[in-house]
């Protein structure tokens, strides 16, 4: 089923509905919120337990608000926008910034459920050479992303590997479509210069 219609059931009393909601997106967004907080893992996995909180307080609002409620018209957006914005506020409200990782070495993980095959993640770093599909490239590939700053590696990892249209990245980053590509673009660059070495040359 799609969102849309889970959503509805959920509001509607289906705990059921809300579970597969939770089920369909909880890698996704525990991934992201750890890409943001990358040097705060505890605080990453507390955002996560928040944001699906705040969907299942939807249905109270639901309930609340009657004919006067605005029901999510994303829920996929909805809630890499509120795992954005609660990132953000935990970083301003410690007054610290993710600086670059010279190592990349650090407590961030990530959920194999998120990550797609290796050609298809990260095809614009091959052009139409065929990726090297072993254990020791994709785990490179991971640590180079691992180790773009914040900025870059949010877009990256909303638009590469979670496939997500450009409208949708800058509605959940706040920042504007060109500025969304020029990072995705810095980012690429930056993968494939690092990469380079890797890349099975023609």
């Amino acid at each position: 089923m799609s969102d849309e219609v889970l959503f509805e059931s959920f509001l509607d009393g289906d705990d059921r509905s809300y579970t597969k909601l939770y089920e369909r997106y909880d890698g996704k967004i525990l991934t992201y919120q750890r890409t943001i907080l990358r040097d705060h893992p505890e605080a990453a996995d507390d955002m996560f337990q928040e944001a699906f909180l705040r969907l299942f307080r939807e249905r109270k609002r639901h309930r609340e608000e009657g004919a006067n409620y605005k029901p999510i018209q994303s829920v996929r957006s909805w809630l890499f926008r509120v795992a954005h914005n609660l990132a953000i506020s935990y970083l301003r409200q410690r007054k610290k910034t993710i600086t670059f990782s010279e190592t990349g070495e650090g407590d961030h993980v990530w959920d194999e459920r998120l990550m797609a095959p290796v050609e298809e993640s990260f095809a614009e770093l091959y052009g139409e050479s065929d990726p090297l599909q072993d254990e020791e490239l994709y785990g490179k590939l991971l640590a180079c992303v691992e180790m773009l700053p914040m900025s870059l590696r949010e877009i990256y990892v909303l638009k590469e590997v979670n496939n997500l249209p450009y409208e949708e990245v800058t509605r959940i980053t706040g920042v504007t479509y060109e500025a969304a590509r020029m990072r995705l673009s810095r980012a690429r660059k930056t993968l494939r210069k690092a990469l380079s070495q890797y890349l099975r040359q023609e």
